[in-house]
């Protein structure tokens, strides 16, 4: 699959299968965090898994009652160091990536934006002075949802000068 196709081709998905990840599939994934740009190349981001089903059945309470979250194969949490310039960006760019080599390999994901921070720390033993940049979840697919409507790009792309 090529970098088009899977952009075109990726869903947020929000039934999972429930299997464990294969061994190929996880270093595949890890392999794109790993390799995803950064500022200056401080690589100043982590990538946290969760595999543990109770762990992720007290994840959904933390992400606002998301029960799909318990479905997922691995439940992935970006760190950053927030004393470190762009670091925020860069694990978004590291999710990106993930989501991309995800879909090539037929698995899905969904972004978490709407978790307790604090909560999410606790339950993951993340150090107070680190910050969660986004949550994802990350496994085979048990939904294959239809495309979603898209603006066209003449609504979305200004030339030189904005022009709304």
């Amino acid at each position: 699959m090529d970098v088009s196709t899977a952009i075109a081709n990726r869903r947020s998905i929000r039934r999972y299968l429930g299997q464990d990840l294969s061994e190929e599939d996880l270093t595949k994934i890890l392999d794109a965090a790993r390799l995803s740009p950064s500022a200056r190349n401080d690589q100043a981001r982590e990538l946290l898994i969760v595999r543990n089903q109770s762990l992720k059945e007290e994840l959904v309470h933390a992400c606002r009652n998301q029960t799909f979250i318990k479905e997922c194969s691995a439940f992935l949490v970006a760190i950053h160091n927030p004393e470190k310039r762009w670091s925020l960006e860069d694990c978004i760019i590291m999710m990106d990536h993930i989501t991309l080599q995800a879909t090539e390999l037929g698995l899905g994901t969904c972004w978490i934006g709407a978790f307790e921070e604090n909560k999410v720390k606790a339950i993951t033993g993340i150090p107070e002075d680190m910050r969660i940049a986004i949550c994802m979840t990350l496994g085979y697919p048990d939904e294959s949802p239809s495309p979603r409507p898209r603006k066209d790009v003449e609504e979305i792309v200004h030339w030189e000068r904005y022009n709304r």
